[in-house]
């Protein structure tokens, strides 16, 4: 039986980082020239990019140099009910505490394999309480999803425990997500599928959300 989406009840939002080549930043490039194929009809060749440009999903080799990379897990991983946490400080606070955080998961748990952390404030970065992190872990997550303005901890070091207390347990990161002003509402579904390229520490992908009107 093929199903169908009523797309009166709900719409699809595009939550994927526009990458436009050859105008890209240094530090990520996507550099572009066009060429042709032996039937003379067009093609591009990609001179220069790598595995973290625009939106894109890490897996545990990403972090450890070994393990499973996005073409080791099935599709399921990459689709799910998805809770956005709204991160915005309470008054006279710089940063987000892990009470902030259990006021709007704690009473989920169980129910949603997928987050979506987004920067409410006017801050650039939004820092986490390292505190928050262990609480993320111990959620059963497939996928972890956060606005690039974001910082979890403070420094290098915070920077590698955030990446291996979730990454240890199979939680792969989603990247450089774009339009998350677009989410009015605080539980979706989600689809990001990574490209089928074997042995890379992480994937571009085209991050979609469907969501009730």
């Amino acid at each position: 039986m093929v199903f169908d989406i009523d797309f009166n009840k709900y719409r699809l939002v595009d939550l994927s980082l526009e990458v436009v080549p050859n105008q890209t930043d240094p530090y990520r490039p996507f550099e572009v020239r066009p060429g042709r194929l032996g039937d003379g009809t067009h093609k591009f060749d990609i001179i220069n990019t790598h595995t973290h440009v625009g939106t894109h999903i890490e897996s545990p080799w990403h972090f450890y140099g070994k393990g499973n990379t996005c073409t080791d897990y099935p599709l399921e991983k990459f689709m799910g009910r998805t809770i956005l946490l709204k991160s915005n400080p309470s008054a006279g606070q710089d940063r987000i505490c892990l009470a902030d955080v259990k006021q709007q998961l704690e009473s989920r748990r169980g129910t949603f394999k997928i987050l979506y952390v987004r920067n409410d404030s006017g801050q650039k970065p939004l820092r986490f309480d390292m505190e928050c992190i262990p609480y993320f872990a111990e959620l059963g997550l497939n996928l972890f999803i956060f606005d690039s303005t974001i910082e979890f901890g403070q420094g290098l070091e915070d920077g590698r425990k955030f990446h291996d207390l979730l990454m240890s347990r199979d939680v792969l990161f989603i990247e450089f997500p774009n339009n998350s002003p677009d989410l009015d509402r605080d539980e979706f579904f989600v689809f990001a599928l990574p490209l089928k390229i074997k042995n890379l520490d992480s994937s571009a992908c085209r991050l979609l959300a469907i969501l009730e009107r």
